[in-house]
């Protein structure tokens, strides 16, 4: 897949943009807050639907401007198709493909991006909260159904804890337990086989970086069984034994919005053992997997964004990360196009003040 042409009507500190990129490499390059960020967001935004900074869609809005729009074509072997994001402060954002107005579903099908900035650094090294977001952006990523679950999840936890807090009926109490753990089994499942097959990858990955072993594991608050119906018994039965806890705590303290994950290097925790190099290796390593891991499961090449990345990693991760992307279209921001950057093959573009020059 391909981003062949973008155009922006103001987007954040773009008035006007009309960007045609290479076909591989794009270094964007120039002074911090020129709008080198910006542009990311909106090429992720043109294929997730939604910005990676903010959760407010008005945010993007130029601050002149009561409106917005995000027009991009994507191409593939078999296909080349036209979207829209149009983003007002007055209704809902709209979304087509075509000119045909589409869900947010549709819109994302068949597409897909990986971003890597430097915040991700913090996975590995900050609270589960850090981890979980990892796990619920890449499952989001590569499976649509996934948010489906999520949504319906996060519903009935906020029911649930409302319940907590109050004198609650008993009754209406079992409900939502049983719903929230039908929708948890599903969203526990799903983290499951994608960890084991992104551990698979992201273990080559480490091993070429460090000559080191990465494991990942899934730390579930919540007993694992392969039999989804016994995973199921079990779940209910756990958090039918731990409401005493959560009336105490009047929120619920299990299910899969209290999981986390562990790597672990030749066996000892990165996070209490691991240097800033492992640990930046680590979230590298989880980067390339992703992209590795869409391009198995759906046979097509995902756009790479790399957001002031090269600023983190030293030189032998930066070699081994430009190695890697070689095939795929990727967009890297930079404050400066170093003499590093300008030995690969790649397209440069200075960014001012919301332009291309």
């Amino acid at each position: 897949m391909k981003l062949k042409h973008l155009r922006l009507f103001n987007f954040r500190n773009y008035k006007g943009l009309d960007f045609v990129p290479g076909e591989n490499i794009n270094v964007l390059y120039g002074l911090n807050a020129s709008g080198k960020t910006n542009l990311l967001e909106s090429i992720y935004m043109s294929i997730r639907a939604t910005s990676f900074r903010s959760l407010k869609d008005f945010d993007l809005i130029n601050i002149d401007e009561n409106s917005s729009s995000i027009i991009t074509r994507y191409m593939t072997e078999d296909y080349k198709d036209d979207y829209r994001i149009e983003i007002s402060k007055f209704e809902n954002k709209k979304l087509f493909i075509n000119d045909d107005k589409v869900n947010t579903k549709e819109y994302r099908k068949s597409r897909f991006v990986v971003l890597f900035n430097p915040e991700d650094l913090n996975i590995i090294k900050y609270s589960p909260k850090e981890r979980r977001k990892f796990l619920d952006d890449l499952l989001s990523n590569i499976d649509l159904n996934y948010d489906f679950y999520m949504y319906k999840y996060r519903r009935l936890l906020f029911e649930r804890n409302k319940l907590l807090k109050m004198n609650m009926d008993r009754n209406l109490l079992d409900v939502y337990d049983r719903e929230i753990v039908r929708n948890g089994t599903k969203i526990i499942i799903m983290r499951l086989k994608t960890i084991k097959k992104l551990n698979e990858i992201a273990k080559k990955h480490y091993k070429n970086l460090s000559g080191d072993d990465l494991n990942i594991t899934y730390l579930s608050t919540v007993p694992i069984f392969v039999d989804e119906e016994e995973l199921m018994e079990n779940y209910l039965r756990i958090l039918k034994e731990s409401l005493p806890k959560d009336l105490e705590k009047r929120y619920t303290t299990i299910g899969p919005h209290r999981d986390d994950l562990d790597f672990k290097i030749n066996k000892f925790s990165s996070k209490s053992y691991g240097s800033q190099g492992e640990q930046r290796s680590i979230v590298l390593s989880l980067k390339l997997a992703e992209a590795d891991l869409i391009r198995d499961l759906y046979k097509t090449k995902p756009l790479l964004l790399l957001d002031d990345v090269f600023s983190e990693i030293d030189s032998k991760r930066s070699r081994y990360l430009l190695h890697s992307l070689k095939d795929l279209q990727t967009f890297i921001t930079t404050t400066e196009a170093d003499e590093f950057l300008k030995s690969v093959d790649a397209n440069f573009y200075r960014v001012s003040q919301g332009r291309i020059l």
